[in-house]
């Protein structure tokens, strides 16, 4: 988490003292980390309400959000790949290909339903490589602190995703999956 530059070379993170703060970076990860859980628990259901989904329909968004209860049956396979970090970017880059396509799809067609399971998967297996990857990079003298940022962020991130369901009056859906 803390980032330096090559030795005599001051980039942009290196001459930043906030980009090489251990905690904005955990504050980072864990917004990014809450902003797709508070998609899927604010802003679906919203959705699919507002465009006439079926109440039992959208009542499978319950049994799609399992995947963060059950995110232990594959963590230790993230775990055994170590590349945490490329965990992060991976699932990152394929949400918010998720989200961009949510944009173009009517609610009523089935592959949204498959993008919206994707999506869970996708936001479950984030959520495992954060974790670890911060639980390996943070001192154990600094955990305490690192604790009560991410949990903060974390919920800020949540929060985000209430802001995005605000917007939708004002931009339409389309352009509300675009920004989030």
């Amino acid at each position: 988490l803390v980032c330096a530059g090559a030795p005599g070379r001051v980039g942009v993170i290196g001459s930043n003292p906030l980009l090489r703060s251990r905690l904005f970076w955990v504050g980072l990860l864990y917004f990014a980390q809450g902003l797709p859980f508070g998609i899927f628990l604010d802003m679906l259901p919203v959705y699919f309400r507002q465009h006439g989904v079926d109440l039992r329909q959208i009542g499978v968004l319950g049994l799609l959000s399992l995947a963060w209860t059950f995110k232990v049956l594959w963590a230790p396979a993230v775990d055994a790949w170590r590349g945490h970090r490329r965990w992060m970017q991976g699932a990152n880059l394929l949400m918010a290909l998720c989200v961009a396509a949510l944009a173009g799809l009517d609610p009523t067609q089935p592959a949204l339903w498959a993008i919206v399971a994707l999506f869970a998967l996708l936001s479950a297996t984030n959520d495992i490589a954060i974790d670890a990857y911060t639980v390996e990079r943070v001192p154990r003298a600094e955990l305490g602190l690192a604790n009560g940022v991410r949990i903060a962020l974390y919920r800020v991130g949540m929060l985000a995703a209430g802001a995005l369901l605000m917007l939708s009056d004002r931009v339409g859906w389309s352009g509300t999956w675009l920004a989030a």
